[in-house]
């Protein structure tokens, strides 16, 4: 077996979805096009993007990228909410990436997963998403303590 932390990787792979993730649906092209400038921003090699299948929940080229750490350095993908909605999924790819040493750049959160305080970061975002997407809209007026000197919030 190869030495997964092997230092002759190179570059970051490209990783798009079809699929609509945070109520967005960026075609591959375009997202080939933001991670191309961003890893050269970073002075590395994009690789080819893998582009995953067209099924709800798929990520059957994710975990095939994961397990070719031994020849890139990384990972890199448009955003964090492309992941599985699945804690414990996440926690499967996220302890692959860690073993072998790799990698996970989210370029719209400016994410960089490579240890564990990397997880805790993505996960923290990941439940403040949540927190938010249950959180009020409106805050009811009689719940706000009156203010000295306004007379309404009109």
């Amino acid at each position: 077996m190869a030495d997964r932390t092997a230092t002759n990787r190179e570059g970051l792979q490209g990783y798009v979805t079809h699929q609509a993730f945070k109520g967005l649906r960026i075609p591959a092209t375009s997202q080939n096009l933001i991670m191309r400038d961003y890893v050269r921003g970073k002075g590395k090699v994009f690789r080819l993007s893998r582009g995953e299948y067209f099924f709800d929940g798929c990520f059957v080229q994710l975990y095939a990228m994961l397990r070719d750490l031994d020849q890139i350095e990384g990972i890199v993908m448009c955003s964090l909410f492309m992941l599985p909605d699945s804690a414990q999924k996440r926690r499967e790819i996220f302890d692959q990436l860690l073993a072998a040493g790799g990698a996970m750049h989210f370029i719209y959160e400016t994410l960089v997963v490579e240890d564990e305080a990397g997880v805790q970061s993505a996960e923290d975002l990941l439940l403040m998403n949540d927190a938010l997407e249950k959180a009020p809209r409106v805050i009811d007026r009689a719940l706000l303590p009156p203010i000295e000197g306004v007379d309404s919030f009109t």
